[in-house]
């Protein structure tokens, strides 16, 4: 084993695992939510804006963090925002008031917010296109398993040890991680030639306003994420209250998400590195129509099992929809725009985190969440359409042909 490719599993592993406190910490206020409402008295509105608050800090560092990580690199951005959310997690768990509760989650939002672009461009500098959207997936599976793991938290320990003890021992990992990327992960010299070349390669920021595919996918994204959000946020209430299951059995099942988009991210990257960008455009497409399609499905009068059964599909099809994301968009600028496209990308998807579960949480108070759930799967298969503009194009004097490797050699496609 070369020194690239240990270097490529050891930074996937840990950014997998920052990603995974990440999710622990976001998914738990969604499984707890009823309990951290019954004792702090909230109404569904107020549990919405709860749910949504972190979402106030996240959109705004993500594109501010791609830009410094361009600059910087993304080590040190990513340490620091891992640091961040890791301590304002773990002091979740000693809020005292609703006040003090957004306040936190505003402070993991930003701390989260500036992890997730450092991360994602890390992984992206460590491989090759040809295996970019595999190991863009491996990093991936922290998210859903972090998924699985936070929403069953919430939902089965909660209630029997309390919901603050959870964002304790999340906000304590994440920390650990953060030391070990700090010691572990060395940041390469850059030879002279690579210096040379990725100069020669530099395109001016403005340029990514301009540039028709990433505005597109941008586009994709906040539509996409506008219903997506309600399915991550709400479904241990929908189940809930819709399917009339008890908070651990709605908790266990919407955990599932998690299990099977592991699995699903790395079979449909695996499928994707397949093929040309073409492939994975189409790819992308389809999964996020029939993600809709199942999603809608869930709002008919359907038994626990067949329920089971499609939160475990939608979970498989719905989860690599952003690993897909992340690849495509780092495909389409060159590298020294590489952070700053997929924090832009991402802030305008996240954007919609901040807006739907609040309107989310407004219209069930005063009708029911089955009516948001079927728009919100509307919104998601409208959101593939986006997808049928966007193309491979040259950006500035980008050559799409070739790709950079950290260690200065020329990727083969």
């Amino acid at each position: 084993m070369n020194t690239d490719t240990r270097k490529m599993i050891l930074v996937t592993v840990l950014c997998g695992l920052g990603y995974m406190m990440y999710s622990v910490d976001r998914m738990t206020v969604s499984s707890a939510i009823g309990l951290i409402a019954g004792e702090f008295g909230l109404g569904k509105a107020e549990s919405g804006i709860l749910l949504s608050s972190f979402f106030f800090g996240f959109i705004v560092f993500l594109f501010i963090s791609g830009i410094i990580a361009d600059k910087l690199s993304g080590k040190p951005v990513l340490i620091l925002g891992l640091m961040m959310f890791s301590l304002a997690t773990l002091l979740t768990g000693v809020a005292g008031s609703m006040t003090s509760l957004i306040f936190y989650r505003v402070m993991t939002g930003i701390g989260e917010g500036i992890f997730w672009p450092a991360a994602s461009l890390e992984v992206a500098n460590v491989t090759s296109e040809k295996q970019r959207t595999t190991v863009m997936s491996l990093y991936w599976m922290g998210y859903p398993i972090g998924g699985f793991l936070g929403t069953w938290m919430g939902a089965m320990l909660g209630p029997i040890f309390g919901w603050r003890v959870v964002f304790y021992v999340a906000g304590a990992m994440g920390m650990l991680v953060a030391l070990l990327y700090l010691v572990l992960v060395k940041n390469d010299r850059k030879p002279a030639e690579l210096i040379a070349r990725q100069a020669a390669e530099k395109v001016p920021l403005r340029t990514l306003f301009r540039h028709a595919p990433v505005l597109l996918m941008a586009a994709f994204y906040f539509v996409l994420l506008a219903g997506w959000w309600i399915v991550l946020l709400w479904a241990p209430s929908y189940l809930m209250q819709v399917k009339n299951l008890s908070i651990g059995t709605a908790g266990t099942i919407a955990s599932l998400l998690g299990i099977t988009g592991a699995l699903g991210g790395f079979v449909l990257g695996r499928y994707c590195d397949k093929g040309d960008f073409k492939r994975r455009r189409t790819i992308l497409m389809t999964i996020t129509f029939i993600s809709g399609l199942v999603m809608a499905a869930m709002a008919f009068n359907l038994s626990v099992p067949l329920v089971i059964v499609l939160v475990l599909i939608l979970g498989f099809l719905g989860y690599p929809i952003t690993p897909i994301v992340l690849s495509l968009t780092a495909e389409l600028v060159p590298p020294s725009l590489r952070g700053s496209a997929i924090g832009f990308v991402m802030n305008m998807g996240m954007a919609a985190g901040g807006i739907s579960p609040i309107v989310a949480g407004y219209y069930a108070q005063h009708y029911t969440l089955q009516p948001v759930w079927l728009v919100a799967a509307c919104v998601i298969i409208c959101s593939s359409l986006v997808l049928l503009g966007v193309r491979r194009l040259p950006i500035g004097n980008h050559n799409s042909s070739q790709n950079v490797m950290p260690s200065g050699h020329l990727a083969k496609h």
